[in-house]
């Protein structure tokens, strides 16, 4: 339990407390009545105990809409015996309603008596693209695409090698290519004036802490592969592909409407799960066609920088890349949010992006591991993916 929702539950507590015992003077005055601080289970038929639950009638909404907030014990409405906490600022949701004033992602508890609900998270945007249409709804066999992120700078004379590896697989093995989506992070010790570098990428180079350029991280923790010669490259690439998709489908499917213009890029992002967990989601903003005077370049397409990491959607540092909590969703069931991504240099095409959405959730070891990416460009829809 977090610090803060403690503190929340304790305050909560002891004023329960002191207005059961405060006195009602019944005297005749006036014919005004000092408002009493409602009492958990005082109005009629409410229950008194039992878990309780803070559910919202949206997740992702345009800055000014109101959203509503209700909880439920036992399966009734308790809201109004129930006290309702913006968890960042620890304020007080009054009647169950919110109207956000600033963009941003905000998340929601609740508190009835020694009762303490689940969190509810919201995303809130200047505008929200509208979702494609899920013309399978009852289907939760999602396609699945691992991440491949390669560490890389315009000063590192091997990376070439491992821009032609990379598509060597692609071409020796065509079955894995719709298995993956591929990221390029131009950070770290060879990025030097680095066309392609970001804060993003510096952040994101920082969390892998590769120890050499090139190299190629999968996923956040599954594996890492080396700019091997290209034989053995291809050999272990196969195998890794091997043990880390599940062709069977994924944990969860993707569905991304995105829009944007040269100064923000949004995304409503839509996550229906067949493996009932928590869950986190990012959005990673990606640009291609970038040149650079790439060292050790013998073909002109060594020069040319795709898919390159420029921004990313919501809370991340260099301890903690896999975003934020959307909560647990039931199989079958979907829940959606919502990105903004500033795009912050005028050298930035947007033209040229797109918006990789990478969902993941607690491995054995109860580390957040990826359970599936889907990428959309800007300005375009991308459905759920199933298999085949």
């Amino acid at each position: 339990m977090k610090i803060t929702k403690f503190f929340a539950l304790m305050c909560a507590a002891a004023t329960l407390s002191f207005a059961g015992c405060e006195l009602i003077d019944e005297t005749p005055g006036d014919g005004t009545q000092t408002e009493q601080p409602d009492q958990p289970g005082d109005q009629p038929g409410e229950p008194t105990t039992g878990t309780i639950t803070l559910s919202v009638d949206k997740t992702a909404v345009q800055l000014g809409e109101t959203i509503k907030l209700t909880v439920t014990q036992e399966g009734q409405d308790v809201t109004s015996a129930a006290t309702i906490y913006d968890a960042a600022t620890m304020n007080k949701v009054k009647n169950g309603e919110f109207t956000p004033e600033s963009t941003g992602n905000y998340s929601f508890f609740a508190t009835k008596g020694n009762e303490s609900s689940n969190y509810v998270y919201i995303a809130v945007m200047a505008t929200i693209p509208t979702l494609p249409e899920d013309t399978d709804a009852a289907n939760t066999k999602f396609n699945h695409r691992i991440l491949l992120v390669d560490h890389t700078g315009i000063k590192c004379g091997y990376c070439p090698m491992m821009i032609d590896n990379l598509l060597a697989f692609e071409e020796e093995y065509p079955n894995w290519a719709s298995h993956l989506n591929e990221v390029t992070c131009h950070a770290g010790s060879m990025a030097g004036g680095d066309p392609a570098n970001s804060p993003a990428a510096t952040t994101v180079n920082q969390y892998y802490s590769p120890d050499g350029y090139p190299n190629l991280s999968i996923n956040f923790h599954s594996a890492t592969v080396g700019n091997y010669q290209q034989g053995y490259f291809l050999q272990l690439m196969d195998q890794t592909f091997k043990d880390l998709v599940k062709v069977d489908g994924a944990d969860a499917g993707i569905a991304i409407a995105t829009s944007g213009d040269s100064s923000t890029v949004y995304a409503t992002v839509a996550i229906k799960s067949a493996v009932e967990q928590e869950y986190k989601v990012t959005a990673w903003l990606l640009e291609s066609k970038i040149y650079g005077n790439q060292a050790g370049a013998s073909q002109d397409y060594h020069k040319i920088y795709n898919h390159a990491l420029r921004n990313i959607g919501g809370t991340y540092s260099k301890n903690d890349i896999s975003g934020d909590s959307v909560g647990v969703i039931k199989v079958g069931e979907s829940i959606e949010t919502a990105f903004e991504l500033p795009v912050t240099s005028s050298k930035w095409k947007v033209e040229n992006m797109d918006v990789l959405i990478i969902v993941s959730a607690k491995d054995k070891t109860k580390r957040w591991e990826v359970v599936n990416t889907a990428i959309c460009p800007v300005n375009s829809t991308a459905n759920y993916e199933y298999v085949e």
